[in-house]
């Protein structure tokens, strides 16, 4: 039976993959999906949280075996577009829940001749349909592709220079989204300079917004026939038209393409049972939409026969066939049904229900849906769930232990679908054996299964203590060093997760915690996390007692600037670490600016000063470029005075732009250090009027970020007017900037209103350059007799010869576009 491909003129998780090397499964790993498809593709051409990227990575190779179905030919078509239409760059995969979508984009990667093809990487990025594709998210999966495609990390772009800013407060929404769109194709620009002449497949699961998509269109400049393509899911098809984008949609499946999905994955056992066989009759019928549900029927079946469960098999179908259509309410039903009563027993079969609860509460992080999870954690976790349940229970453990019941359970939950097992690498190429929740609905229902939030605190709790009594030799023989690296990244998170703030706070603070996360992490992904961690925790802690966050974040940066000097010292005679001078001199500016960003200026410059000595003052490559006495004065900023300390953030800001230090983190000092001025002293007060004019120059001038500056500028006017009166200085200074910023926005009627109404009240070089705005403004909107005119004024007012020559070459460019001649 084949898939019917219709194209027209209108314009769920698996494995990540790649160099064409699919991971295994012994799940099939979301193959359940979508085996029979009807496709329509059209030519139209609205992506969400990045998972992990350090540590336990998402796994990159390994082997799998699976079979071609009817989808076979569907896939074919859309791969074979993929590879030979050079008229379009980015394909994508659209359609409900469950229909497919992921499972056809694998088996693209699973064609013969795609590592062929696909020389320099077949790439997989898992989202997950959580958030939209923010900016930092971006910029975390270019990390990962660079990551995959093995590129050595010191030739990796530089997307440090793209200017974006990440505080709302200050403008409105719709504007922070036209910025933030701009700067993130800025960074696809950049990351195109990077890999565009790579034949790479790269394969996005799970974007929210179908548009998105063009952020991974990248193009090159400078290879001919290169086959950089990108290839997403969505569930909505793009809402306007994109170039060189080609769509498909999946629809549902027909009622026979149904019924043979169902008949391949029930086994023999089941259809030679004729009374289950009668009822069921076309229990598939409503769930042709959602093909997963499907799959979860067949294996219920399979699985309540081999238990004996006839009975029970058939209440789930008479309650399922009067269900109504609902692809959630079909799979909690289904999952009703999974834990009630199954093969593994009555008791058993909850305590698998809790441990499939407990697997979704606790291995849920933010920035990563689904994550994969190591084995050893995986058994841990579960191990503590059913000690706690069966000694509630008074489970007799004399014929199978602990252990073994663990394995037994996991083996259910793969065997379900709930679970994909995973046998793959870590980050450090290191063997390892994951865990995944299978889909996100499932996910979604696995998160409610706790009930409560005090649920999911015990849930960490007993994590946690399982560990330490590992730790501290109790079943020692159970745990294994994967155990140990997972809990070095996750101890915190879980330990803040359960509530225990102050074994979290211990931890982030154990000096020898933070060495050998360090070690094992790296410096940078080390440190990063560690920040992450630390701010996390402190963000807590203020809500009961800012003083205490404080010195919590100063002690925890102050070991971990400890833990950096050793590195710095011991460069010479070996790295303890696995960084060099250059990634500890930046872990340590990630200290400061997270101390800086804190407003704990005393800390941060300490940091600094320590960096400092260890750079030369001639280098220019130095990545310490701030002024040496200014951070000696700043560094005597009392932490509790918070006007000084604001006030400090902003000085040095505007420091780092003079020198050019990372304007990216100075931009953000400048507009933390100005938000908290404002809250601090009010938005009528004449300081944070002034203040928002100084930040306002910065981006005007520095970060060409003119409508920033021009809500900046706006702010200041009427503080300056009630205070310093309607003919001040400083009033027109403002006005002026407002005007000049207008004409970088192309509001030229703003700026021309603003520029004609204060140009009488001016005199000196500040009239000459409003007059030249004027004429400027004049001339583009083909007046050019009052271009002239103006222009002839400001070159009779001009003493500065540079400026008399840029007035006559408007001046000479106004004449031509009016069609006559100077005289």
């Amino acid at each position: 039976m084949a898939s019917i491909v219709r194209e027209t003129q209108d314009d769920e998780n698996v494995a990540p993959y790649i160099a064409g090397t699919p991971m295994k499964s012994n799940s099939g790993i979301s193959v359940d999906k979508a085996q029979n498809t009807v496709l329509r593709s059209t030519r139209s051409g609205k992506p969400s949280e990045p998972m992990e990227s350090s540590f336990f990575q998402t796994p990159l190779r390994g082997n799998v075996s699976t079979k071609l179905s009817s989808t076979h030919d569907t896939v074919t078509a859309i791969f074979r577009d993929i590879c030979f239409d050079d008229s379009y760059s980015a394909h994508i995969i659209h359609g409900a829940n469950g229909v497919g979508k992921t499972y056809c984009a694998y088996q693209c990667t699973q064609m013969p001749t795609a590592s062929e093809i696909f020389s320099d990487g077949i790439i997989w990025l898992g989202l997950g349909y959580k958030n939209h594709l923010r900016f930092r998210d971006l910029i975390e999966l270019y990390h990962q592709i660079l990551s995959q495609m093995h590129i050595p990390r010191k030739t990796w772009p530089c997307f440090d220079d793209i200017f974006h800013l990440f505080d709302r407060s200050m403008i409105d929404e719709e504007e922070e989204n036209i910025e933030e769109k701009r700067a993130m194709t800025q960074a696809r620009d950049v990351m195109s300079h990077c890999i565009g002449g790579s034949n790479v497949l790269i394969c996005i699961d799970g974007l929210v917004e179908g548009a998105d998509v063009v952020f991974f269109q990248f193009q090159s400049h400078t290879v001919n026939g290169n086959k950089c393509r990108s290839l997403a899911t969505t569930p909505n098809s793009p809402n306007k038209k994109i170039d060189k984008l080609k769509s498909w949609h999946l629809s549902c499946l027909t009622s026979s393409d149904a019924r043979i999905f169902f008949m391949n994955h029930v086994n023999a056992k089941a259809l030679n049972n004729q009374e289950v066989m009668s009822i069921m009759k076309n229990i598939y019928d409503p769930c042709r939409g959602n093909v997963m549900s499907i799959k979860m029927i067949c294996k219920l079946v399979n699985d309540k026969i081999a238990g004996g469960e006839t009975t029970r098999l058939t209440k789930f179908i008479k309650k399922f066939q009067s269900a109504p259509v609902d692809p959630k309410m079909q799979i909690f039903i289904i999952l009703e049904a999974v834990f009630s009563h199954s093969s593994l027993g009555e008791i058993l079969s909850k305590l698998a229900w809790r441990c499939f609860a407990a697997f979704c509460n606790v291995f849920t992080r933010e920035n990563c849906g689904r994550p994969f999870v190591p084995k050893s954690p995986t058994r841990t976790l579960f191990r503590a769930v059913a000690e706690r349940f069966l000694k509630d229970r008074s489970y007799n453990l004399e014929t199978h232990s602990v252990l073994e019941i663990v394995d037994k359970i996991i083996e259910f939950l793969v065997q379900l679908d709930l679970l994909n097992f995973i046998d793959g690498f870590d980050c450090n190429q290191t063997p390892r054996q994951f865990y995944q929740v299978s889909s996100d609905i499932l996910q979604d229902f696995g998160e409610q299964l706790s009930g409560n939030k005090d649920t999911s605190r015990k849930f960490h709790a007993l994590l946690i203590h399982e560990y330490i009594s590992m730790f501290s030799g109790i079943n020692a023989a159970f745990g294994s060093n994967e155990i140990d690296f997972y809990m070095l990244k996750y101890l915190p998170l879980h330990s803040m997760q359960a509530n225990d703030f102050e074994d979290a706070s211990l931890t982030l603070q154990d000096a020898r915690f933070i060495e050998e996360r360090l070690k094992f992490m790296g410096l940078l992904n080390g440190i990063k996390k560690h920040i992450e961690d630390t701010r996390k925790l402190a963000g807590k802690l203020k809500h009961m007692k800012e003083d205490t966050a404080n010195v919590f974040m100063a002690i925890s940066y102050q070991n971990c600037t400890r833990a950096l000097v050793k590195e710095l010292l011991h460069e010479n005679t070996g790295i303890i670490y696995g960084g060099n001078k250059k990634e500890t001199l930046e872990a340590m500016w990630m200290l400061a600016f997270s101390l800086f960003s804190s407003f704990l200026v005393k800390d941060g410059c300490a940091v600094v000063q320590k960096a400092m000595e260890f750079e030369h003052k001639n280098d220019t490559n130095r990545i310490f470029k701030m002024d040496r006495k200014l951070i000696q004065n700043l560094s005597k900023t009392p932490n509790g005075d918070n006007n000084k300390c604001t006030r400090a953030v902003i000085l040095l800001g505007s420091s780092m732009v003079q020198c050019g230090m990372k304007k990216v983190h100075a931009m953000n000092l400048l507009m933390n250090g100005l938000t908290q001025l404002a809250v601090s002293l009010g938005l009528e007060s004449l300081e944070v009027a002034r203040a928002h004019v100084y930040v306002g120059e910065y981006f005007y001038r520095d970060f060409n970020m003119y409508r920033y500056a021009r809500h900046l500028f706006k702010q200041a006017l009427p503080t300056f007017l009630r205070e310093l009166g309607k003919e001040s200085e400083e009033l027109y200074d403002a006005i002026i900037l407002v005007g000049k910023s207008s004409i970088h926005v192309g509001d030229l009627d703003t700026a021309l209103d603003i520029l004609e109404k204060i140009d009488p009240k001016l005199s000196g070089t500040i009239a000459v350059d409003v007059k030249i705005k004027l004429g400027y403004i004049y001339t583009v909107k083909g007046n050019h007799d009052k271009a002239q005119f103006i222009l002839n004024e400001a070159r009779a007012m001009s003493s500065d010869q540079e400026i008399t020559n840029r007035i006559d070459e408007m001046y000479e460019k106004s004449v031509q576009l009016s069609g006559r001649c100077s005289i």
